[in-house]
Parts: structure tokens; C-alpha cells; sequence
């Protein structure tokens, strides 16, 4: 233990130490990866939101890195480091990337931190020939945007049938990475811990997970869904508070709720457990999170490099809002957890992740080589900023499991050691998850570089490799199409439907006259059955969905089944007879 608590305070110290305001330290880009605020438990009914707390999270931390970044002025324990070139009070959105997927909370925390680092600005009796172009009209007034000058930030969003998913939600429509996972629940790791847990939460009260949970689902399996109904209602509720916090009879119950909590999403989502047959798939989701982050400094760095402008730079600060998965996933990936232990629990509500591209010196311009360029990686804990305003709020980390001297590392390493943990294109992706969602037809070889898209000319008009795949896909399924209506029509190809009778195999099983033992029940999904006694409560709610068979559809709705479409084909082999008529 004492050995644990030296090994902290040195890698604290070496942080703070390097996170003081320094002339020579120089970041020309950053890239931050940071959970939503606090918002209502997945569990719950209804569409999570952001709540009020966790827009005032969202928007401290905007204000946060705004001082770091933009202004040199705000909330204590940023420091100040100023990109040079960032627009200091008008949002030029060509200079931020933001990105998120498509659920409600994740959009209103991107909008909530763009508040906070670049708060209304009165255009109207500012400088400069933006401020000029757009709020001058040609009587000679004045005139400026709602809300004292409130500014639109860009934030791009994308669902499930979007290939930029996988940059912020990696492991969300995955097979494989879910096969995996699910795998943990055969152990004898995930037995032993959920027989050795089952009179701790047979205890815990159901109020405190809002009743969404019957006593015989209050259990280590739900252990994730259990916590963090917990710690909303920790939060938000004052008599399940006092409870928690200040009944003896409850002592130490909320910590090791958290703390079961943590080591099974460490399990499910980090890449070092010894139960899967590939590892790494677990950490798919970080693997294409680094994908995006070297992608976004690589093209910094090709760009200030050109010549052209110095400052005229492509996105030198890039924005990602997501979930806790993918956060465990990078973490476990760049093995941070080698120095830190903390690092194998769940990253609590507006923690980020944030790496710094910079170069020191006395001379603050671009380097005309990447052997002076350097990564930091910077870790934001969201607990931190909401326990004391003068706490060092960024502290810097040793990755791939160097020392705590070595938080800073050189660009070229940086890239080299990415550019082997991650997966480099949406081909590759597609094929090791396995995944059938509609963005991989067409894919193959090295379509699609999992790189952000910062280009800013033709972005709108050119179609991606994606898209081409797509309307390949289709565009060959509507011509295949048309040629057996054709030869339907010409060659006399016909349909016909068995008689009921002739049905199934003589061997009996499903649809056959008898059932075999190894016909099952139900059929089971495509990520394979759980063990028996095994039940979860979802993590998404979804629409009602109907499960059965096309016979079975046709009884309910009375429907009657043709024996054949020889009448179709009748009237379909026809000549056709010309009539007349006056």
C-alpha cells in the first residue's frame, strides 16, 4: 500500500510539476476525448438527457480549456498554453472539429462545453472584419446574434448506419467484440465473484435503483446498471444521500457498489483479460479511438507543414463526446494502467482524455521537422473539478508503460506505437468485428482510413469510398433484379410454393412433423446463448419487437396461402392482342 501511495504522489508530482504555465512549452494542436455530463441512468424509462448538473460540467470544462488554449485567462488549474493562431473571442468553426453520436445527451454535452469555450460574444462592438461583414447592415445599424451574441458551434453527429460511428463508439455494433465480452460470464473469475457478491446485493434496497430492478435482478451481473442508477441517485435524491453517506448501517456500501462496478467494465472493455481468445477485440473501441487521434495530428502536421499560411491550420483542436467504453478501451490500450491502477475503473461524468501535440524552445513556430514534435497525454477527472476549483486539473501520464519522467514522448515514437495498437480503416473494422451493418458492403483493402474528415474543400460534394460501396451494392442488386423479371417474362422461369404437406424434412425438427433434440426453443442471436441463469437487464431500451415465423404471421392475420403463382405466370406468358374500340 505504501509502495502504491509513493508511486501516485510521484507521478502527481512530475505532473504538476510539468503543467505550470511555461514560455517554452509550445501545444500546436490538441485532442480531447471526453465523457457526457451527468445525465439520467440508462435504466431509467424514457430517452437519457443531459441534466442541468451536467451542462454546468460540460460548460466549466469548456471554460477550462478555453483558458488553456484560446484566451490564457479562466478557471485555475489549466494552465495557460495557447494554440497560436485560435481565434481568441469569435468561434471560427473551421479551427474545431466536434464530434459525437447520435443519442440526445451526447449532442447537448457538445453544445453545453462549446458554451464554455467560446461563450456569446457581442459581434456587434467587436473587431475585426467578421465582426464587421456580418453585423453591419447597409443602413448603416448594428445588429447582432440572439442571447448577447450566443455562438453556433459545428457539431457533427453520427447513428449507428453512419461509418463515423466507430470513431466515438467503436464496440457498439460489433459482433465480435460483444462475442468476447460475453465470453467473461462463463468464468470461473465472473462465478466466483458473483457467488462471493450475491449476499451483498441481495441487501441493497430497490428504491435505490428506482424499482427498475427485481430483487432477483439485484445482482453482480447488473453490476454497472446497479452503480450508476446508484450514483444518480446518490446525486440527485438527498434522503437516499443521507442514507449512503451518513447511515452507519450503510457504511461502505456505495464504494464497493462502485468498485464491483469498475472491475467488471475493466473486464468487459479493457484488452488485458485472459478469458477471450483475441483480447484485443475487447478494445476494439480504443483501437479506432487511436486510429482517429494519430489521424487528427498527422494531418495538423500536414497542413502547417505545406506552405501557405503558418496559422492557417486544419482543426488544431478536436472534440469527441462519448461513453465510458471507449475511454477504458484507449486506457487499457496505451497501457496507462501500468503506473496508475486508478486508470481500471469507470471514468466518472465529464472526465476527458486529452493528448497534446507540441514542441518547446524558445521558438514558437510550427518545427520544420516531427524529431521536435511531441505528444503529452493529459488526463481531466471529473470528480477533480467538482471537489475543489484549485486542484490541478490536467495531469499528464506516462504511456505504453514508461515512467512517470516520461510523460512527454517523442512524435515519431508516438506515431509508431499507434500505428500498431490501432485499427487503420473502416475495412479493417468491418472485418474484425465481423459487423454487418450497412456501411461495410462494398468495403475491402484499405478503404476508408479511420482518420477524421478535416478536409474543408469538397467535403460536401465528393462521395466517399463508403458511399461508392453502398450504391454499388444496390446499384448490383437492382440490375440482378431486372434480369430474372426478365427471364421470367422471356425464358419462362417460374414460382411455385410447396403443397403444406411436402414440407420439412422426412427426419421431422422444426417445421417437420416432429421435433428433433436438437431443435432449440427459441432461436438464439447471432453473439450465441448465455449460460444458464444468466440474465441482463439491456443497456438501450427498444421499440416492442415481434419474434416468429412468416406461417405464423399469415394465421394471425388470416391471411390464406396460395398453393402456387400458376395463375400469375398465366396470365403472364399471354401474347398481347391488340383491341380496338370506338
Amino acid at each position: 500500500m505504501l509502495r502504491f501511495t509513493i508511486l501516485t504522489l510521484a507521478v502527481a508530482w512530475f505532473a504538476g510539476a510539468q503543467e505550470t504555465d511555461d514560455d517554452t512549452y509550445h501545444p500546436h494542436a490538441a485532442f480531447a476525448f471526453i465523457r457526457t455530463g451527468d445525465r439520467t441512468p440508462l435504466l431509467q424509462d424514457g430517452t437519457p438527457v443531459l441534466t442541468a448538473l451536467g451542462a454546468q460540467q460540460m460548460g466549466q470544462l469548456g471554460q477550462g480549456l478555453r483558458a488553456r488554449y484560446i484566451s490564457g485567462t479562466g478557471p485555475a488549474g489549466f494552465g495557460a498554453q495557447r494554440i497560436a493562431g485560435m481565434s481568441r473571442d469569435t468561434l471560427i468553426n473551421d479551427q474545431i472539429m466536434v464530434q459525437t453520436s447520435s443519442e440526445q445527451y451526447l449532442i447537448a454535452s457538445a453544445q453545453a462545453f462549446m458554451q464554455g469555450l467560446y461563450p456569446p460574444h457581442n459581434i456587434a462592438s467587436g473587431n475585426g472584419t467578421v465582426a464587421k461583414s456580418t453585423s453591419l447592415l447597409s443602413n448603416g445599424s448594428a445588429v447582432d446574434f440572439p442571447m448577447g451574441g450566443y455562438q453556433y458551434a459545428s457539431v457533427q453527429t453520427a447513428g449507428e448506419l453512419d461509418p463515423e460511428s466507430i470513431y466515438v463508439a467503436g464496440s457498439a455494433s460489433c459482433p465480435t467484440t460483444q462475442r468476447d465480452s460475453m465470453t467473461y460470464y462463463t468464468t470461473n473469475e465472473f462465478k466466483d465473484t458473483r457467488a462471493a457478491t450475491k449476499d451483498f446485493y441481495s441487501k441493497l434496497d430497490k428504491n435505490w435503483v428506482g424499482g427498475y430492478l427485481n430483487q432477483s435482478a439485484m445482482d453482480y451481473i447488473n453490476a454497472m446498471s446497479i452503480y450508476e442508477y446508484m450514483q444518480y441517485q446518490y446525486t440527485h435524491n438527498r434522503q437516499i444521500y443521507q442514507n449512503l453517506a451518513n447511515d452507519s448501517a450503510y457504511a461502505g456500501v456505495y464504494d464497493k457498489a462502485r468498485s464491483l462496478a469498475d472491475q467488471q467494465a475493466w473486464t468487459l472493455y479493457g484488452n488485458k483479460s485472459s478469458f477471450s481468445t483475441d483480447a484485443s477485440n475487447q478494445a476494439i473501441a480504443g483501437r479506432t479511438l487511436a486510429a482517429t487521434i494519430l489521424g487528427s495530428l498527422q494531418k495538423v502536421i500536414a497542413d502547417r507543414s505545406s506552405p501557405g499560411n503558418p496559422t492557417d491550420m486544419s482543426y488544431p483542436l478536436t472534440f469527441f463526446f462519448g461513453e465510458q467504453e471507449p475511454m477504458i478501451a484507449l486506457l487499457s490500450t496505451i497501457m496507462v494502467d501500468r503506473m496508475d491502477p486508478y486508470f481500471r475503473s469507470i471514468p466518472v461524468f465529464g472526465s476527458a482524455l486529452i493528448f497534446e501535440l507540441f514542441s518547446t524552445g524558445s521558438n514558437s513556430s510550427f518545427p520544420s521537422t516531427k524529431d521536435d514534435l511531441w505528444v503529452r497525454f493529459l488526463y481531466h477527472n471529473g470528480t477533480t473539478a467538482a471537489d475543489s476549483s484549485n486542484a490541478k486539473q490536467l495531469i499528464a501520464h506516462p504511456m505504453f508503460g514508461n515512467g512517470p519522467s516520461r510523460t512527454d514522448m517523442p512524435y515519431r515514437e508516438f506515431e509508431d506505437l499507434f500505428s500498431r495498437v490501432m485499427v487503420s480503416n473502416v475495412a479493417d473494422w468491418c472485418k474484425a468485428c465481423n459487423s454487418a451493418s450497412i456501411f461495410c458492403l462494398g468495403l475491402s483493402g484499405s478503404g476508408y482510413p479511420l482518420t477524421s474528415p478535416t478536409s474543408k474543400q469538397g467535403a460536401h460534394h465528393a462521395v466517399t469510398p463508403v458511399v461508392g460501396g453502398v450504391i454499388g451494392a444496390i446499384v448490383t442488386l437492382v440490375v440482378a433484379a431486372l434480369l430474372f423479371a426478365l427471364a421470367m417474362l422471356i425464358g419462362g422461369v417460374r414460382l411455385h410454393r410447396k403443397p403444406r404437406t411436402e414440407r420439412g424434412s422426412a427426419l421431422g425438427g422444426f417445421k417437420g412433423s416432429a421435433k428433433l433434440a436438437s431443435d432449440p426453443d427459441l432461436s438464439l442471436t447471432k453473439n450465441g446463448a448465455l449460460p444458464a441463469g444468466i440474465s441482463f437487464v439491456p443497456e438501450a431500451k427498444r421499440g416492442h419487437e415481434r419474434v416468429g415465423s412468416w406461417e405464423l404471421r399469415q394465421k394471425e392475420f388470416g391471411a390464406r396461402e396460395r398453393d402456387s403463382l400458376d395463375g400469375i405466370d398465366a396470365v403472364a406468358a399471354r401474347p398481347v392482342v391488340a383491341e380496338e374500340r370506338v
